[in-house]
């Protein structure tokens, strides 16, 4: 009896110990191809992690909070995808169901080599602007033509939409017209507000689009997605943060994932978005334009080699932590707000295009409607009042290894200046804010300005920049 009475003891601290740790129920399933046992492969609720047994089988204890149960789709593998294309690695969490299986698809294409597309902030209010959206769905679904031998997807840094939850199904089947499939990270005006905590302002992303913290393969590559977005409980305020439940997430993911392999890291807000090299400042505008705790996350990151894709400025920004550290801050689809065709940094509406061989990316940004050869806007003197006798140049999609040069009669003159101001086109398309829909809409200072004063004003004069892959660029003035 006293046995009996310990057991009922122990089995009810362990209880509340599960409880305490947001554990409920055990959930299990299968992950086949054709039928066919996959061994190896993670399974997540976006809590904990497992992988499936040599007969393909796992089992889970789940977290109470959890609301979908994600596979990691290995390399060599797909997963399903519904009409708008939009990749089924998910399960939506329903009361009372234990069994949550997925059946694989054997990727076709040698996914060693592969191609995926960037983009950030399509943040549509209205049907109109998804039209305009259009134009660039349509410019990347032929761009990505010449990459037909290739295992091809699309990854988004989120704002899918502005506010507007009504959108998101016409968002996704605007989507759709890629031609291929698409992940999303959540953003912040694609959360809810006015909940009591961080985690109620992901159900309607979650409801509309899908899991916030997943992970997927292919061929050499492991992409992250996670949620950075932290929702502070006052009206819309929010800060870029990752949580304990995601950096716990994180470490099981990864713990899947030999050092040394290469991450791409999908999530909205930057890492650390200052520009002008300021002092980290504790106001509502500095920490909900970074992730204040990205000291650590970089941390983690140190045994891979990473590269973070983040949106939510609406510019281009690219920063080298390390040798093995990169992000790529993507610009806005919807350019200053789809007032103004081009960011406010002068960044031409576009997304980023990315080449993976093996472990190695090269990648470059692709203007909506330009060769893929216009990767800067150069200007005569007299453009920027500051500099009044210099030529300037905005090479937007500029990193500390490219180099950028001015010629006279076709001869290099010298390195051009870099400097921080504002993009000379973008000034004058911004000037007259009666023409504009919103009138805080305006010019931004940006980083990717060069200068150079001509030693032979009479001369003719080019630019050419060179990037860290060695392709050149050139613009005649």
């Amino acid at each position: 009896m006293l046995k009996k009475t310990l057991l009922a003891a122990l089995l009810s601290i362990l209880s509340l110990n599960a409880f305490a740790l947001g554990m409920s129920e055990t959930i299990s399933g299968k992950v086949t191809c054709d039928k066919k046992p996959l061994a190896g492969v993670v399974v997540s609720d976006g809590y904990n992690c497992t992988a499936t047994d040599a007969d393909g089988r796992y089992s889970l204890l789940k977290n109470d909070r959890a609301t979908n149960i994600t596979v990691s789709t290995p390399a060599g593998y797909l997963p399903q995808v519904d009409r708008y294309n939009r990749p089924l690695f998910f399960i939506p969490v329903e009361d009372g169901r234990s069994d949550y299986s997925f059946d694989l698809a054997k990727n076709k294409k040698n996914d060693k080599k592969h191609a995926f597309m960037t983009q950030a902030d399509v943040q549509v209010v209205n049907e109109d602007e998804l039209c305009l959206y259009d134009e660039q769905v349509a410019d990347a679904r032929e761009h990505f033509k010449q990459f037909k031998d290739r295992d091809i997807f699309a990854l988004d840094a989120g704002d899918v939409v502005g506010d507007h939850p009504e959108l998101y199904e016409s968002s996704l089947r605007h989507r759709a017209g890629l031609g291929f499939p698409y992940y999303i990270a959540n953003g912040n005006h694609d959360m809810q507000y006015y909940g009591r905590t961080h985690e109620t302002s992901k159900a309607r992303f979650e409801k509309n689009i899908g899991p916030t913290n997943y992970s997927f393969n292919r061929g050499d590559i492991h992409y992250i997605t996670i949620d950075n977005v932290f929702y502070i409980g006052r009206d819309y305020f929010y800060m870029g943060y990752i949580d304990e439940p995601t950096f716990k997430w994180l470490e099981q993911d990864l713990s899947y994932i030999p050092e040394g392999s290469t991450v791409v890291m999908v999530m909205h807000i930057p890492l650390a978005f200052t520009p002008d090299q300021q002092p980290f400042r504790y106001d509502s505008s500095s920490i909900s334009k970074q992730t204040v705790n990205s000291r650590h996350l970089i941390e983690l990151m140190k045994p891979y080699n990473t590269h973070f894709i983040t949106g939510h400025m609406h510019t281009t920004q690219n920063t080298e932590y390390s040798d093995s550290c990169f992000e790529h801050n993507t610009p806005g689809s919807c350019g200053m707000w789809w007032d103004i065709d081009m960011c406010s940094d002068g960044t031409p509406q576009g997304y980023g295009v990315y080449i993976v061989d093996g472990s190695d990316i090269k990648w470059y940004f692709k203007s909506k409607g330009r060769d893929k050869n216009y990767q800067m806007r150069a200007y005569a003197p007299g453009a920027d009042s500051k500099y009044p006798d210099e030529i300037i140049v905005n090479v937007w999609n500029h990193d500390p290894k490219w180099r950028v040069q001015w010629l006279e009669d076709g001869v290099v003159a010298g390195e051009m200046t870099q400097y921080q101001g504002r993009d000379p086109l973008s000034v004058e398309r911004t000037a007259d804010k009666s023409n504009l829909r919103y009138s805080w809409i305006g010019a931004s200072n940006t980083p990717h300005l060069f200068r150079a004063k001509p030693v032979n004003p009479k001369a003719r004069i080019s630019v050419r920049a060179t990037d860290r892959f060695g392709n050149v660029y050139q613009s005649d003035l």
